[in-house]
């Protein structure tokens, strides 16, 4: 059995379908759906009643009992102290304390208006930050790349892998230990953020997808532009690459940017575009 993540556009995608009912039950025959926190809360933030409705019961048959993945701040953390112990297996689902993320998927009918107006407030805080990171760190990025060499310049800013490559360990696991210990109760060490780097990949995939944010957003010289790459919520759900098989999205931007982090996973996953996994699933 196969495991499928759907971003929130290949939900819409499938929903829209003259072959909905026909590939609804091909993914069921041929694997399983984990969704996230994500694609509850953008599905509920859709303003048509009918069709929000609608997305969400579509959204709850294709997940089954399963409750949505975690925010990606949680299962970072519950990954360090899976790390730390060497654990198999770890928690990535949401608590109690998101219990009204399961009403809404459960029973999107109770989803009022003050509810809808929380749903549009929160989505709107999660791409304000990331927004905010980039509006700061722009200016600060090209300053610093104007001082180099004309060959350092191209070399630094030209291609995300080759960006990649300039960070050296010691950096990242400075960085990783100091971010774990701003969301764990036990020391983050040296020792265990290079365990993270190494061994986590819900660390890796989170870790190589905001320098791609950084990257394109921040460094990069031309198509920089806020519409023209992943916001702060198609970035963050690249964690989830670590809890599938398959990735499957219709928005443009993440598929480019899954493709490109997909290496930093310990096994390749497939990154489908919709039309290609709804060919996958009749064939």
């Amino acid at each position: 059995m196969k495991t499928f993540y759907l971003d929130t556009s290949a939900i819409n995608r499938l929903y829209d379908s003259a072959k909905m009912l026909e590939l609804k039950n091909a993914i069921k025959i041929k694997g399983e759906v984990f969704l996230s926190i994500f694609n509850v809360v953008e599905l509920a933030s859709e303003s048509t009643k009918e069709r929000r409705e609608g997305l969400l019961g579509l959204a709850k048959d294709i997940g089954g009992n399963y409750r949505p993945m975690a925010m990606p701040n949680e299962i970072l953390k519950w990954a360090v102290e899976a790390v730390r112990v060497w654990a198999p297996d770890m928690n990535y689902s949401i608590g109690e304390e998101w219990d009204e993320v399961w009403v809404m998927l459960n029973e999107p009918e109770q989803i009022d208006g003050e509810a809808y107006s929380k749903i549009i407030g929160w989505k709107k805080n999660q791409e304000q930050w990331y927004q905010s990171i980039h509006d700061n760190g722009r200016n600060l990025w090209q300053e610093k790349i104007s001082n180099l060499s004309k060959m350092e310049r191209h070399s630094f800013a030209s291609n995300f892998s080759k960006l990649i490559k300039q960070y050296r360990l010691e950096f990242i696991a400075s960085f990783v230990s100091n971010l774990a210990n701003k969301g764990t109760d036990s020391p983050v060490d040296n020792e265990i953020a290079i365990r993270l780097i190494n061994y986590s990949e819900h660390w890796r995939f989170f870790l190589s997808s905001m320098t791609y944010g950084m990257f394109v957003r921040s460094i990069k010289t031309s198509n920089f532009a806020k519409s023209k790459n992943p916001g702060s919520i198609d970035t963050q759900q690249s964690i989830y690459l670590t809890n599938c098989d398959m990735f499957i999205t219709s928005d443009i931007a993440q598929y480019n940017m899954l493709r490109l982090i997909n290496q930093f996973g310990h096994r390749k996953r497939k990154i489908f575009k919709f039309d290609n996994f709804a060919e996958w699933l009749l064939s």
